[in-house]
């Protein structure tokens, strides 16, 4: 029987925006996009694991980045109102009536503050950031550290995840696995499984 929806949060309800800003400094810096890139990809797992601080990590991609850039370009962004995904909010409303909602996100400190002062992380009884836990996607010991806990089985819990990476270790968990495209396609699958909202 199905106790919980376990849901990622960046690309399912809201665009995660460090892709947008290495976009973005690139332009006004004249700086190479796929060193950037490069760069991004390569520190982006340790960010998220909590080793960097957000300006040591954006220096790793924008080496000449000043401070006072850092502060301006990042920060900045991050202050601002992210776009929701409203319709899944209303979806959850409804959701948690029968299950108990989490999240388990690949996440960052600038990121974690933003959606916490923006409550964002709302619809869930509990949110496991990968910068918080230490542990990150699609590793199975973000999944094993969400069950322990929260003393939940994973054939109690349905997980979804806008990358297919992340939805198949969770499934060879044992939870049900869904992978986001929409909120229509998210609508017709938990209809498949059976839940109501």
């Amino acid at each position: 029987m199905i106790k919980s929806i376990v849901f990622d949060f960046n690309g399912v309800f809201a665009k995660a925006i460090e892709l947008r800003l290495v976009d973005r400094i690139c332009a006004i810096k004249g700086f190479g996009k796929w060193i950037a890139l490069s760069n991004y990809y390569l520190n982006i797992a340790q960010f998220e694991l909590g080793f960097f601080s957000p300006q040591d990590f954006w220096k790793k991609i924008f080496p000449s980045i000043s401070r006072e850039e850092y502060l301006a370009y990042v920060e900045g962004e991050y202050e601002r109102r992210f776009p929701r995904n409203e319709e899944l909010y209303t979806i959850c409303a409804g959701l948690s009536k029968k299950y108990a909602l989490y999240c388990i996100s690949n996440s960052n400190f600038l990121q974690g503050k933003a959606m916490r002062k923006q409550k964002l992380y709302s619809p869930f009884r509990e949110v496991f950031l990968s910068h918080e836990t230490g542990k990150i996607k699609p590793f199975p010991d973000a999944y094993l550290n969400f069950l322990e806990k929260t003393g939940l089985k994973a054939n109690e819990c349905i997980y979804v995840d806008d990358s297919l990476r992340n939805v198949l270790p969770a499934m060879a968990l044992g939870f049900a696995g869904i992978k986001f495209e929409n909120n229509e396609q998210l609508k017709a699958k938990f209809k498949e499984l059976g839940i109501s909202f």
